[in-house]
């Protein structure tokens, strides 16, 4: 067990009775400190930005408010609001053009500005309920190479991709290596090794390995078992102790000036 409180950026406020209480309770057990809370709202059957706000003022020592903004809908006007009403960072799915649009540039700019990291979903998406079954969005939208040209553009924005851009783990982990603000999770990747191989070959040195962040989307139960995955991969590559510190804690807190 880790000598000081982990940090998870990727944690999704669902909509069920007691769920925050829950996943309040398996981080605790598995030694996660700090819940970075999203929700996207009824249309994810998750909570909204409100929602999130009320969580983070009831355990202000515990959750940290992302916003979730619906890029194509929400403008940086909406960012700068959300900066002024307490919320640390940016979440974004299913936008209505590819993520390097330039129709979100002023988005970018704005959370550079702040200093308001972004969790952007990378990879394949889920349906999640009936109604998405015509819905006019893309997976291709969300590809890791999208972000590659926002992280030219926008240098000291942090840049966090989740589920390591799954299938497209090699274009998200090369990304992770050239670019300084690009870090990615890696939950919602199946555990066979054939499909980490092209990662883990990128990911030789430990510089690299140390681009990478806890993120568990929140599951109360899944903690603990993508804790063990992380320390898993790390020991076996003979990951130095300060270096998964980074993994675990000190990356996400420096983007967020946590002490």
């Amino acid at each position: 067990m880790a000598s000081f409180g982990i940090i998870d950026n990727h944690c999704h406020y669902q909509l069920r009775d007691g769920f925050l209480e829950q996943m309040l309770e398996g981080a605790t057990e598995a030694g996660v400190e700090w819940l970075c809370l999203n929700g996207g709202g009824e249309r994810w059957r998750q909570h909204g930005n409100d929602g999130v706000m009320a969580a983070a003022e009831a355990h202000p020592d515990r959750i940290i408010p992302l916003a979730f903004i619906h890029l194509g809908e929400e403008t940086a006007e909406d960012v700068r609001a959300w900066h002024s009403a307490g919320f640390r960072a940016l979440k974004t799915q299913y936008p209505r053009d590819m993520y390097d649009s330039e129709e979100f540039f002023p988005v970018y700019e704005a959370a550079e500005e702040l200093r308001m990291p972004i969790l952007f979903h990378t990879g394949i998406s889920a349906r999640f309920i009936p109604e998405h079954d015509r819905w006019n969005v893309s997976s291709r939208f969300m590809m890791p190479l999208t972000l590659d040209r926002i992280a030219r553009c926008f240098p000291d924005l942090t840049i966090w991709g989740a589920h390591l851009g799954y299938p497209d783990t090699w274009h998200a982990a090369s990304l992770m290596k050239i670019h300084p603000g690009i870090y990615f999770d890696i939950c919602g990747l199946p555990a066979s090794q054939p499909t980490l191989q092209p990662w883990d070959e990128l990911l030789r040195d430990e510089a690299h390995w140390g681009k990478l962040v806890i993120g568990s989307e929140g599951n109360p139960q899944g903690f603990a078992p993508l804790l063990d995955r992380y320390r898993g991969l790390m020991d076996e590559h003979g990951v130095s102790a300060e270096t998964q510190r980074r993994v675990l804690r000190d990356n996400v807190a420096e983007a967020l000036g946590i002490e």
